[in-house]
């Protein structure tokens, strides 16, 4: 994320053991940034145009509603979102503030509540029942919010994962036309860089084959993305 808050994760780490595909956790924390590009086009574009994790737009609607004097339940997705994510972010506090190793559980919750939004997008009638679209926001949002509590801890400074805009603005702020030095420019360009990738490519694959494409995509990426943030490190 942009900010992080408590303990921050050493981006100089290395898996130990197990076998098969793993990646560091730094790797990992960039993965997810890819994903949140995924998902939120897919929920952009094929749920209604809301957001499951980015909730300043979501808020932003919600403002909107209230200050053109719209009924706010005109359109409900943005509240079933923010409310969502809300609880999501509650349970990720829980955890935060839990037992040691409680953190790896937490991301094993989130990859379940997205392989059941994967399995709903494939199932459900989104194009015809508008409330199809809601079943398949609720546990995104949820995901998303338990996500976000959980990077908090997990973060490393200057590698957002989700809203671009404080990293953009870092980025900008201190490069030499500003005066500064921009030491951490790789961090913040691959992060916003694999952010685009991931929405840009969310894009694509909810417009040619539906927002389940997008949403399966970003289930892979996290599953890899999870090997790095649930398994014991060690300095490298």
């Amino acid at each position: 994320m942009d900010q992080h808050a408590g303990m921050v994760a050493d981006p100089r780490t290395r898996l130990t053991s197990g076998d098969g595909l793993k990646v560091s956790h730094l790797t990992g924390l960039y993965l997810i940034a890819a994903v949140s590009g995924l998902v939120d086009a897919a929920c952009f574009l094929g749920l209604g145009h809301v957001f499951a994790e980015m909730m300043t737009g979501n808020i932003l609607l919600f403002c909107i509603f209230l200050g053109t004097g719209d009924h706010i339940f005109w359109h409900g997705g943005y509240l079933l979102a923010l409310g969502s994510f809300a609880v999501g972010a509650v349970l990720g506090g829980r955890i935060f503030r839990g037992a040691r190793g409680r953190t790896r559980l937490g991301f094993l919750v989130e990859w379940v509540l997205l392989a059941v939004a994967v399995a709903l997008s494939m199932t459900l009638p989104l194009k015809s029942d508008p409330l199809a679209a809601m079943y398949v926001l609720a546990p995104l949002a949820f995901a998303f919010g338990l996500q976000n509590a959980l990077v908090r801890k997990h973060g490393v400074p200057d590698l957002a994962t989700n809203v671009m805009t404080l990293t953009f603005a870092a980025y900008m702020s201190d490069t030499r036309l500003a005066g500064g030095h921009n030491e951490n420019w790789p961090r913040r360009v691959g992060s916003i860089g694999l952010f685009m990738v991931g929405a840009t490519l969310g894009a694509l694959l909810t417009k040619s084959a539906g927002p389940w494409a997008a949403l399966m995509m970003g289930l892979i990426v996290y599953s890899v993305a999870l090997t790095g943030l649930t398994r014991q490190s060690t300095p490298a």
